[in-house]
């Protein structure tokens, strides 16, 4: 009797182990697409690249509240999550039947506090601001190997840049220097400046206390694009000890007129309130902050996030200075100086817009070797969506530009623009992008936004 109790025992035991593999068995989709979608709470967001490659292919979500529904669409199937902060699922994607990509879902911890008090103090504002600890970072990468190459992140036609090698070269083999050295690998490399954007943008949400100490703002705690890891958090304790050696709060102090003075210019000429008029008017689309952040230090590498909480959004601008021109009247070095920060700006009115028409702006842009020429620049735009979101936040200044200058001025301005996107970024195709959209504007002022864009993505689907 006892044996078949045992038997009995045994038996439940491996009916339960073949039970608990199951439930851990990771589930797998197919697609015969290489891009795909991804809906979370209802909103699409059609561009997950599938790449197999990696090992998983994290998607990170932030749990503002509980139980986020996260769907991930393909061509032949689709697949549904509800997630939590600390879950952790994974699933495969078999794409065209033959590459495997592991898919991982984790739930992270709210990144954005916007208190009642804070939203008072900001809501409707329009600022600038050289912050200390993003300046720190910046000049870490300006003394790194690649920072004394690419043009690109760095800035190095000033007298402020020789200031800063003068001062912090000394310091160059630092071992916060060292692992710069080791993530920054070449110029104008995909996975470098993937870390010198977590670099530089999460610098912005920590600040010096009075002991010296880098610590986070407590305001937006993850400032940079969806890199796995803080930079900043993660070598904390090096980075204080090269401000601490380098002399770099008293360095920073000492410039600190010549900032304001940037900073000065930079409201002059780019008058932030002009530009969100124009594109909540067009788009009927409203941000409660406009916050641009800059470095005397960064070349031509600008980017933009925005974030939400408690009701409020906020939009973040990194962008580089502007100085004026002794050559060109107030009009030109008003357009001059405002496109970069409006380029960016605009990435928050475009690309909403652009989501709606995902399937068609892959259909029309579809044939990267129509629209970019391959380079350094163009090598960043990896999609035909991000392609096109870049053809259009530029032409769309464009439009800016003919409702708030006079004709004499924006005649000169947009074919300079036009050859800088053509000859110098790589979009082959810009000049006849533009000019069609000017005439689509100018056929109907008053076109509504969507119109806008079905009408120049039919035109850009032709041609060839």
């Amino acid at each position: 009797m006892k044996y078949f109790i045992h038997y009995l025992l045994l038996t439940s035991l491996l009916i339960s182990c073949h039970q608990n593999s199951l439930q851990k068995e990771i589930p797998t989709i197919k697609s015969n697409i290489e891009t795909i979608k991804c809906v979370i709470n209802g909103e699409e967001h059609p561009n997950w690249k599938i790449s197999p490659e990696l090992n998983p292919d994290r998607l990170k979500i932030e749990c503002k509240n509980k139980d986020i529904k996260v769907k991930f669409i393909t061509d032949l199937d689709s697949i549904e999550f509800i997630i939590n902060e600390k879950d952790t699922v994974q699933f495969y994607i078999l794409l065209n039947e033959k590459d495997s990509a592991l898919t991982e879902i984790v739930g992270i911890p709210k990144n954005v506090h916007f208190s009642d008090q804070y939203i008072k103090a900001h809501q409707g504002k329009f600022e600038v601001e050289v912050p200390e600890v993003h300046e720190l970072a910046n000049i870490m990468v300006a003394i790194s190997k690649v920072g004394q190459l690419d043009s690109n992140m760095v800035d190095m036609t000033t007298k402020y840049h020789k200031d800063v090698l003068r001062h912090f070269s000394p310091y160059k083999n630092h071992s916060i220097i060292d692992t710069i050295n080791n993530y920054i690998t070449k110029v104008y490399d995909n996975e470098s400046y993937w870390y010198y954007y977590a670099l530089k943008m999460n610098a912005c949400g920590y600040l010096f206390d009075s002991n010296n100490n880098i610590i986070d703002d407590g305001i937006i705690h993850k400032m940079g694009f969806d890199y796995p890891d803080d930079p900043i958090k993660a070598n904390k304790e090096l980075i204080e000890d090269f401000a601490q050696k380098s002399g770099f709060r008293d360095f920073y102090k000492k410039y600190q007129p010549f900032y304001d003075e940037l900073m000065k210019t930079y409201r002059e000429l780019n008058p932030i309130d002009k530009m969100k008029k124009w594109l909540e008017d067009k788009f009927k689309i409203k941000y409660g902050n406009y916050r641009v952040t800059f470095s005397p230090l960064v070349g031509g590498a600008h980017s933009t996030q925005r974030f939400e909480d408690n009701g409020f959004e906020q939009t973040v601008m990194f962008v580089c200075r502007v100085e004026p021109l002794e050559k060109y009247n107030n009009n030109l070095n008003e357009m001059l100086g405002s496109r970069v920060v409006f380029t960016e700006i605009d990435h928050n009115f475009a690309n909403p817009i652009s989501d709606k028409f995902s399937s068609e702006i892959n259909t029309a842009f579809a044939n990267r070797n129509i629209w970019v020429n391959e380079g350094n620049v163009t090598s960043a735009y990896n999609s035909p969506y991000s392609v096109f979101n870049e053809y259009m936040t530029w032409a769309i200044f464009s439009l800016y530009c003919i409702d708030n200058f006079p004709k004499y001025d924006y005649e000169q301005f947009i074919p300079k623009m036009e050859k800088q996107m053509e000859r110098n970024r790589g979009f082959k195709r810009f000049s006849a992008f533009n000019q069609k959209l000017i005439e689509i504007y100018r056929t109907n002022p008053e076109i509504i936004i969507d119109e806008l864009y079905k009408q120049i993505i039919e035109w850009s689907k032709y041609e060839k």
